[in-house]
């Protein structure tokens, strides 16, 4: 009896329509990542202006966000390991989405802080959106598939410089 691995079996059916959709999914979710995360370098001085903060608990916003992506992104990849994927890609963008809500509610410097590195933990598990894509490209297409993956990050900084600049002048 002959042998056929999954790699075979995306090799054999190629990139098709079903790859495309998986492809504009997980890009939806990288186009928001990249807003999430680039989101305080717009708003940032406008918190210094209104809870008259330093230069330095300005910056102090957009580290914590990245140390939270440092914890969640361990614990979400062994949770996406353990659960799966899809499950991981659920909770983390209802989490992140979340907490960003609740940060833009925030009472004070200090609850923004604490919701902003919650805000990275959920972020954590956006890096779970390329192998999930990548799960179900051939191996021939990936370095294609990967690039055009990328783009989705650029679109979100664009998308988001985009509208800051109507909403923030």
């Amino acid at each position: 009896m002959e042998t056929y691995t999954t790699d075979d079996a995306l090799s054999a059916m190629g990139f098709g329509r079903f790859q495309a959709l998986v492809l504009a999914y997980a890009g939806m979710g990288w186009v928001v990542e990249a807003m999430e995360l680039n989101l305080l370098s717009f708003v940032g001085p406008l918190v210094r202006e209104e809870w008259k903060v330093s230069a330095q608990d300005e910056s102090l916003l957009s580290s914590v966000v990245f140390a939270g992506m440092l914890i969640g992104s361990c614990a979400w990849g062994f949770v996406s390991d353990r659960y799966g994927r899809r499950t991981v890609l659920l909770f983390s963008a209802l989490f992140t989405s979340g907490m960003g809500f609740l940060s833009a509610w925030s009472p004070n410097y200090l609850c923004l802080i604490a919701l902003r590195f919650l805000v990275g933990v959920g972020v954590g598990g956006g890096h779970v959106f390329s192998s999930w894509f990548l799960e179900f490209v051939p191996a021939q297409n990936r370095g294609t598939c990967v690039v055009l993956f990328s783009l989705f990050w650029t679109i979100g900084t664009v998308l988001e410089a985009s509208l800051a600049w109507r909403f923030l002048v």
